[in-house]
């Protein structure tokens, strides 16, 4: 199992970015979750994957997808005086 199968579309927020990266020519682009409400918002991320094929012209090589976390991330601070 993986994590994919437990995400549906519809779980995403509309504006959260989706990394789509194709694993024969490594071509990779960004798109909002609300561009892929055409494979339905009930398709599971894992479902999703396996339809989406490369953009680039003359691959359509099969793609990796992966959420973009837009969080801002701070350094440590405090620790052990």
């Amino acid at each position: 199992m993986s994590w994919k199968r437990d995400i549906q579309l519809r779980d995403l927020a509309d504006e959260q970015p989706v990394e789509i990266t194709c694993r024969r020519c490594g071509w990779t682009q960004y798109q909002r979750a609300s561009a892929l409400h055409g494979f339905g918002k009930m398709s599971y991320l894992d479902e999703m994957e396996k339809r989406l094929t490369c953009r680039q012209r003359g691959c359509n090589g099969p793609v990796r997808i992966a959420l973009v976390d837009n969080t801002v991330t701070d350094g440590f601070v405090g620790g052990m005086p």
